[in-house]
């Protein structure tokens, strides 16, 4: 086919994208006999694609989340998880997956190959789970003080902690999904977040119908959404880039989880039920 020497623009990119990702999915995926492996090969598919379009500050994984209070249960394991390792890094990276402290994490993102009616609501209540977390992130700065009123001259450095609330953004990415109309999607999706309001979705693409949705913030009583029918990965990665850059991230309160003092029970374990082996 014989190129243009104009360039065709930044819709018409996303275009060849999504026509990639359908080849991809629909026929080398399918090539795989097993359902799980045909999963995880759509979730590195998927997280190969956010190496390309999102910047460089954001590092792409796979992992469970965890905070500072053992109280608190760890996330299930999050299909892709978007962090900070510029200022913070992992308690725990293994082959498999990564163990993520709250505090280093800008947003999730579950990955379906197929969506169906039935996902929605575990999807909410994985997020409303991630959401709880966040209710424990604790950072520190670092400031100077003098050692004494007698020796003003002679300063040292002490981290000061600093607690921040926001939640890491949350998103839902489908190849595909089994509703026939829009609006059906539409009103499954505000009946999902009605069931689960602790939730707060910031992002949803259903890829092989151009569809896209977001929350509004603090709409009232009931849930509220943007909805779109048309340049669904355009508007996904947009919605994402925005969303991601909106958290605050520094450096976090390390002696939270590694305080040599503390009982040996409660600083890296992420829950008070018995640690699987």
């Amino acid at each position: 086919m014989k190129r243009k020497t104009v360039s065709p623009g930044t819709q018409a990119y996303y275009d060849a994208l999504k026509r990639i990702f359908e080849l991809e999915s629909g026929v080398l995926t399918a090539t795989l006999p097993h359902a799980g492996e045909r999963g995880r090969n759509d979730e590195e598919r998927f997280r190969s694609f956010l190496v390309k379009v999102l910047p460089r500050r954001f590092s792409i994984g796979t992992g469970f989340l965890v905070c500072s209070n053992p109280e608190l249960p760890y996330s299930r394991q999050m299909d892709t998880v978007i962090y900070d390792e510029i200022h913070n890094s992992p308690l725990h990276r293994e082959l498999a997956a990564y163990v993520f402290p709250i505090e280093m994490v800008y947003g999730t993102i579950e990955v379906k190959g197929l969506l169906k009616p039935g996902d929605l609501v575990p999807a909410l209540q994985s997020i409303a789970r991630i959401r709880r977390l966040a209710r424990e992130k604790w950072y520190v700065v670092y400031g100077e003080r003098a050692i004494g009123q007698e020796k003003p001259d002679q300063l040292v450095v002490d981290p000061v902690e600093m607690m921040q609330r926001l939640a890491p953004r949350a998103f839902l990415f489908a190849y595909d999904a089994t509703w026939k109309r829009h609006s059906s999607f539409v009103s499954a999706l505000k009946q999902a977040l009605m069931k689960v309001p602790e939730a707060h979705i910031h992002g949803v693409v259903i890829l092989a119908k151009e569809w896209f949705a977001c929350q509004v913030a603090y709409a009232g009583n009931e849930p509220k959404l943007k909805h779109y029918t048309d340049n669904g990965l355009l508007r996904f990665v947009k919605q994402m880039i925005h969303s991601l850059a909106s958290v605050p991230i520094r450096q976090m309160s390390i002696d939270r989880y590694l305080n040599v003092d503390a009982p040996s029970n409660t600083p890296l374990q992420p829950t008070t039920r018995k640690r699987r082996s």
